[in-house]
């Protein structure tokens, strides 16, 4: 049975590239018969304890803390009027919710999310927290991330997909979490980096097994091997580049992430040198 997708969540804020965001989710909501959920966090404790650096004295501190609620507020009935807007456009049923972060790193909210896939910027959108960044979410919540960089400025998602193969479990995942996008798209290229490792599926032709896979699907992909001693993730973004991509599909951590945290690694290459739209799954 092919992954489908009928719950996605998208992580907002009231900024311009959180409203460009929303508008990507809302129109894949509509092409994928997708009910959306936009999720605008807000910190409780920040109107807590506010520091002596710039407030003193209780008539002062009380002031802050009453201007900053009244600049959250703002915000957030900003990005809820956007939202609406935007679904209501696409005619797709949707809801906004709020939620609240509590300390630093907290992550009660997103592993209780139940979706099939979360839409999320990189860098992660200011007014969100840090532990929310695609890295975190896909990490806590087991989802597949379409990870948007905030500069990005296509229009079109996922019409022209490259799809980073190396033959592991995890890109296997991600092939079939991006199956929505890959068997309507109309150009589909598996990229296969050789430098020196053989692909875990290298029988014979690396990337041949799955195109017959695809080809099985009605998608008429290609194979594109390239021979290359730079590092793994430039050689990716050089080819995804000149094929002009809108779409790169890749599994993430598909070597031990303890080793990617220490020494780079592919993911966290790509996840900070994007430049397009990038389906992440594990």
């Amino acid at each position: 049975m092919l992954s489908v997708w009928r719950d996605i969540v998208v992580f907002l804020d009231a900024s311009l590239p959180g409203e460009k965001i929303g508008a990507h989710a809302a129109r894949l909501a509509r092409k994928h018969g997708a009910y959306l959920v936009g999720v605008y966090g807000l910190t409780r404790a920040a109107y807590g304890s506010p520091s002596d650096n710039f407030a003193r004295g209780p008539e002062a501190i009380r002031q802050v803390i009453v201007r900053q609620r009244s600049a959250d507020e703002n915000k957030l009935i900003r990005s809820g009027r956007h939202f609406a807007r935007i679904t209501e456009a696409e005619g797709i049923g949707s809801e906004f919710r709020v939620a609240w972060h509590d300390r630093p790193g907290d992550q009660n909210m997103v592993r209780g999310l139940n979706a099939d896939l979360i839409v999320a910027a990189q860098p992660p959108l200011g007014d969100l927290p840090m532990s929310w960044s695609a890295e975190q979410l896909l990490l806590a919540t087991g989802i597949p991330v379409l990870v948007i960089p905030r500069e990005w400025d296509g229009d079109t998602i996922g019409n022209r997909v490259v799809i980073a193969w190396n033959g592991s479990r995890e890109a296997r995942r991600a092939v079939y979490d991006a199956m929505p996008f890959i068997v309507t798209a109309k150009q589909v290229t598996i990229l296969v980096i050789e430098n020196g490792h053989a692909a875990a599926d290298c029988t014979h032709e690396p990337g041949a097994d799955l195109l017959s896979h695809l080809a099985r699907h009605d998608v008429q992909a290609t194979v594109l091997a390239v021979s290359s001693n730079e590092p793994v993730a430039h050689a990716i973004i050089r080819e995804t580049r000149g094929i002009g991509a809108n779409l790169l599909v890749i599994g993430a951590y598909s070597h031990p992430r303890s080793t990617e945290i220490l020494f780079g690694g592919v993911t966290r290459s790509l996840l900070s040198d994007t430049e397009l739209p990038m389906l992440i799954s594990r």
